[in-house]
């Protein structure tokens, strides 16, 4: 059985793991080397588990019959929009539906609070897998694009046509 708890401090050891092996996972898609030390890392995950904390955030951990396999990361965006920020699932539990049932609690949590009325979030391109399933659970309405400019090299290597224009994913 998959539910989701409000994060806890008995949470804490795991869950800044999975916020470093989270961060971990996205510079992979991108096959770009991390340039901070570990100090600067573990500074980074707090301050990201301290604002995953405050106000207008909610951050569940995701229980998988009473063991903590992952979180949820929401946080509202406007006064009718909910945004997925984040969601981690150990690697060893995915491939079971505990994202897909993650996300439709989080949903049923975002519809609790007065004035919500759509679940946004953003997905890296390059993530194929998690663009499947967020398109199968319903997210299928364009609203936003996000565009990046690189300061430095620019390590995506691979491209895709939108609207008429090549982008690097």
């Amino acid at each position: 059985m998959i539910t989701l708890t409000p994060y806890q401090e008995e949470y804490r050891s795991n869950t800044l793991k999975r916020i470093g092996a989270f961060w971990g996972f996205h510079r992979d898609l991108v096959n770009k080397i991390e340039q901070q030390n570990s100090e600067e890392e573990n500074s980074s995950i707090l301050q990201d588990l301290k604002n995953w904390t405050s106000e207008d955030h909610w951050l569940f951990v995701i229980l998988q019959d009473r063991m903590d396999v992952g979180f949820v990361h929401l946080q509202k965006i406007g006064p009718i929009v909910m945004q997925l920020e984040d969601i981690f699932v150990d690697e060893a539990m995915r491939g079971q539906g505990i994202a897909s049932k993650a996300i439709a609690l989080a949903e049923q949590e975002a519809q609790k609070i007065p004035g919500i009325e759509a679940m946004s979030l953003q997905v890296v391109t390059r993530n194929e897998a998690a663009m499947r399933l967020y398109h199968k659970l319903g997210y299928n309405t364009m609203s936003m694009v996000t565009l990046r400019k690189e300061f430095g090299e620019n390590h995506r290597d691979q491209k895709a046509e939108f609207l008429g224009m090549t982008f690097q994913i």
